[in-house]
């Protein structure tokens, strides 16, 4: 079996030369849009996704693979129109350092006290902050997969007491306790900083409520760098204004691009950025490496790299 057309969906037809000398003599279509992929869906063998939608895979006779950018597969999943015969696989494994590089940052500039060090500066006021030490503080992380280890394993190296939690706990050298999703409650009553690298599935949608929100200790800081949708935002926003918690950063936001009009922007101690935690210049070129391989591995009938568990949803 050989594919001879592979199609790339949302990333623009900037990205040809790059996937023409990935792919030599095959032919590389890009579908820039919606109607474009619906249009072609019914020719598509295996395609590379950025967030590849819901609804139109039922006329997706011929597909097999489809690779997404990402890690999480929540634009496409739940698919009851999608074959169970076509595979997906992700980018798990590509985000590990960078995302760890970005918790780590933001939970010292909460330690540190830098966004009033910084506001200080703006204001021209000299005036000592309040800096702390992450050894011996608890970091708890939602999510002990392939990022959470990594996270878990560098907030060690600062001394930092670790507790995770994971849908089938296994123990981990760098964590002190490994616990089932049932034991959220009490990972985040025991938390100075929480991050979040949780899947967006139907079972952690909104998981982080106000009612799971308000067991957090007033000084605790919550890192939500997995997607929108998991954690409460008008709820984290109303504890952030009434001084109920010390700070929060959402990279992923249930909107994207966030609305100019959102209260969000200005609430106070919360620090938003674009979904950039696990980005590197050179992402795309991790990524299609996967995809790469993939190809490669459908073609012989091998086993695929990354494969979704469709029921999962991860």
């Amino acid at each position: 079996m050989r594919f001879n057309v592979i199609h790339v969906y949302g990333l623009g037809s900037g990205i040809v030369k790059m996937f023409e000398s990935a792919f030599p003599e095959r032919e590389i279509r890009t579908l820039n849009g919606k109607e474009e992929l619906t249009a072609s869906i019914g020719d598509i063998e295996v395609l590379f996704a950025f967030r590849p939608p819901r609804g139109l895979w039922s006329g997706a006779k011929r597909l097999q693979l489809i690779q997404t950018i990402g890690a999480g597969v929540d634009s496409v999943l739940p698919a009851p129109d999608l074959s169970s015969t076509v595979r997906i696989t992700n980018a798990r494994g590509v985000h590990g350092l960078q995302m760890t590089e970005y918790a780590l940052a933001m939970m010292l500039v909460f330690a540190k006290d830098l966004l009033q060090a910084i506001d200080n500066q703006q204001k021209k006021h000299w005036q000592w902050p309040s800096p702390l030490s992450l050894e011996g503080k608890t970091c708890s992380i939602l999510g002990m997969g392939t990022i959470g280890h990594v996270v878990a394993e560098r907030a060690k190296q600062f001394g930092m007491r670790v507790i995770g939690t994971q849908r089938e706990p296994k123990p981990s050298i760098h964590a002190d306790e490994v616990l089932p999703p049932e034991q959220t409650e009490y990972a985040l009553r025991e938390a100075d900083y929480v991050v979040v690298t949780l899947p967006l599935t139907p079972q952690t949608r909104n998981l982080l409520d106000e009612t799971l929100l308000s067991t957090l200790k007033p000084e605790a800081v919550l890192i939500n760098m997995a997607r929108g949708g998991i954690v409460d935002e008008p709820a984290l926003a109303n504890m952030l204004r009434a001084g109920r918690l010390r700070g929060a950063v959402l990279d992923a936001l249930a909107e994207e691009p966030l609305l100019e009009t959102s209260d969000l922007w200005t609430t106070r101690n919360l620090i938003i950025t674009p979904h950039m935690a696990g980005g590197v210049p050179d992402y795309l070129e991790r990524v299609l490496a996967i995809f790469i391989e993939n190809v490669r591995r459908l073609e012989e009938g091998k086993s695929l790299r990354n494969e979704v568990d469709r029921e999962r949803g991860y």
